[in-house]
This record gives C-alpha cells, sequence and structure tokens, in this order.
C-alpha cells in the first residue's frame, strides 16, 4: 500500500503585511507625522502674535468703555492731554495715555495707548484734517467749520484710539492697531 502524502497549502491571510507593504504605510505615517510637527511649531509662533493682538483689542474695547461711562461734558477733559483742564482738578483724570497689562510701550512713548482728539495745540478744532475721523467736521452743529475751540460747546466728538506696543517675540518689532469712534451729545 501506498500513501501518497499531499502537501497542503495554507491560503495567504488577507490581513498579513508584506515588507513591501509595511514600508510604505512606515513612510506614509512619517510624512503625517513631519507636517504635524511643522503645524505645531508654526502655530507656536504665531501664538505669541495673537495673544498681543487680543491683548490690544481687549485693551482698546476697556478704554472706550471707561469712556462711555463718563459724562459727554467731561469727556474731552478727562481724556485729552492736558492735566491743567482735568474735572476734578489738575492731574486728576486718567489723560490720554494708558497701559494695557501684558503688553510694552515703545522706548520714549508715555504708554501702549494713546487717545487722540481733533485737537490743534490742544484747542478741540473742527478745521483739524483728519480723514479717518472725517475731519474736518461741524463739532457745534452751527452749519460753520472754523478753527476755534470748541471744548464747551461741541455736540459730537470724534475720538481714536492708537495702540502701538514693542513685541515680546521680537520678530514683530513694532505693533500698531487703530480703533475710531463717535461720542455725541444725547
Amino acid at each position: 500500500m501506498r500513501f501518497h502524502l499531499l502537501h497542503s497549502r495554507k491560503p495567504r491571510s488577507s490581513s498579513a503585511f508584506t515588507l513591501v507593504e509595511l514600508t510604505v504605510v512606515i513612510g506614509i505615517l512619517c510624512v503625517a507625522v513631519g507636517l504635524f510637527a511643522q503645524t505645531m511649531v508654526a502655530s507656536a509662533k504665531m501664538d505669541p502674535v495673537a495673544e498681543e493682538s487680543r491683548l490690544a483689542s481687549e485693551g482698546a474695547r476697556m478704554q472706550l468703555e471707561d469712556m462711555r461711562a463718563c459724562s459727554f461734558d467731561e469727556l474731552f477733559r478727562r481724556y485729552n492731554a492736558d492735566p491743567a483742564d482735568d474735572p476734578g482738578g489738575p492731574g486728576t483724570a486718567p489723560g490720554a495715555w494708558f497701559a494695557i497689562e501684558g503688553l510694552h510701550a515703545p522706548a520714549g512713548v508715555a504708554g501702549v495707548g494713546h487717545v487722540i482728539f481733533p485737537t490743534v495745540a490742544g484747542a478741540l478744532t473742527e478745521s483739524v484734517q483728519d480723514d479717518l475721523l472725517g475731519m474736518p467736521h461741524d463739532l457745534n452743529g452751527d452749519g460753520v467749520i472754523d478753527s476755534i475751540d470748541h471744548a464747551t460747546d461741541a455736540i459730537i466728538l470724534p475720538v481714536r484710539i492708537q495702540l502701538e506696543w514693542s513685541s515680546r517675540s521680537g520678530r514683530q518689532g513694532k505693533r500698531k492697531l487703530l480703533f475710531y469712534d463717535m461720542f455725541a451729545r444725547l
């Protein structure tokens, strides 16, 4: 009696990887991890810039809210550059410059934020040339644009909040942000 031994081949499992397939998968994963790492590095570099911009915007918003809480009759005197006309006596008002926590003013500047009104030599005048503030403009509503001081009779008051700071990262240098608003006597 003769027996024939048959060699049976096991069918190849479909879940097994060949060395070539494994190499391709590892290569794709390496590229994906590399791209993710580059994205994270770029994001980390941009983060200080975004945070500084957020602080500046929030600081300007807070300054405008403080100004809105002030009566219109005192607004110019409280936030102009002249401490002599402050409503509570000389040097008692916030003035034209303000700080923002977390931001550093450039060298030689009194603060990060600056409140700017349409003035000439400290006088609130209608004839100031400032397109962004809509000037020249009739501030007291008499129908005439003149160059006299309207600090006491203005019914509208345009204002610019200018922010300038030195970037902490050093790569951005000086940064600047501008806001414009208009106050009116109610």
